[in-house]
């Protein structure tokens, strides 16, 4: 009997540190996201989720390698447990005040209901008690090395955190891609009407403030000689989208949608692509638009 609970405690422990490490992995590829679902429990504003979303990313992922090389597996699983019943009070918080996005906890890109989050982390917690009372005074026959390796794992998950934001990981992670179509897409009629060289479609956040400049150049497109249509789309509230229609003057149409089907489109905002004959040829980061002259070349 001991014998099986040991056992069941070491698989238990590696699948725990397997999803502790891929939830960390994935949130890292949009951290931008993660502190703004954070910032969303009212707990702490935008500026302290801007910090602490690479702290958490950093914490879960050095508890998951703890775990998966045997580190100090009671206290890293205490931990582990500790941290998710932190999770579920938060997620249990948010429900009960009608929140009804899910915490992000496995990225962005990974959808699921509070109510499938707060079940899964209850599984989750029910393996780290199994790790704490099953596993006995079992330590990983090499310490010192598990130890260094869950640090060195640590350093290295907060350095990518704090880069992420500026590394070209959009193509990996997101469904934009050249040649897909707007029907892919899920915004075909979205869109208006396509110009003789195309239509340039942008994705803004409206309480962005370089989002005015943003609607002046894009206006200029517009009415200049590029004879591209030009369309807006927003996950801003249709409050927010308002008040930018009444400060920028856009000559364009502002479309809100609702932000769980245009996040897997983007990283960072503003982002701006050229749909012709219905599919995506070209792709163009932010933060200004691309001129004339770029829409209308060839592309390489």
């Amino acid at each position: 009997m001991k014998r099986g609970i040991r056992i069941a405690a070491h698989v238990a422990r590696i699948a725990l540190g397997i999803i502790f490490v891929a939830a960390g992995v994935l949130k890292s590829l949009d951290v931008a996201e993660f502190a703004r679902q954070t910032a969303e429990y009212g707990v702490v504003g935008p500026g302290a989720a801007a910090l602490l979303a690479p702290l958490l990313i950093t914490l879960e992922t050095t508890l998951g390698v703890g775990l998966l090389f045997g580190w100090r597996p009671r206290l890293t699983a205490a931990l582990t447990g500790g941290l998710l019943v932190v999770f579920i009070a938060l997620e249990a918080w948010g429900l009960s005040h009608g929140r009804t996005e899910a915490c992000g906890c496995f990225g962005a890109y990974v959808k699921r209901t509070p109510q499938q989050v707060i079940y899964e982390d209850l599984a989750f917690l029910g393996l780290a008690l199994l790790v704490m009372f099953g596993i006995g005074a079992w330590r990983s026959s090499r310490r010192a090395l598990a130890g260094g390796l869950t640090v060195a794992a640590g350093v290295f998950m907060l350095g990518f955190a704090v880069a992420s934001p500026r590394l070209p990981l959009d193509p990996l992670v997101t469904s934009l891609k050249k040649g897909k179509s707007a029907t892919d897409l899920g915004i075909a009629s979205r869109l208006p009407e396509e110009g003789p060289a195309g239509t340039l479609v942008a994705i803004l956040d409206v309480t962005d403030p370089v989002s005015k400049d943003v609607a002046a150049s894009l206006n200029a497109l517009k009415e200049g000689s590029a004879q591209v249509a030009v369309v807006a789309l927003t996950p801003s509230s249709e409050q927010e989208q308002a008040a930018f229609l009444w400060e920028a003057y856009p000559a364009f149409d502002v479309v809100p949608l609702d932000r769980g089907l245009l996040k897997p489109l983007y990283r960072r905002l503003p982002i701006y692509f050229l749909v012709r004959a219905g599919k995506v040829e070209r792709i163009f980061p932010g933060p200004r638009p691309p001129g004339a002259d770029l829409l209308l070349s060839e592309p390489s």
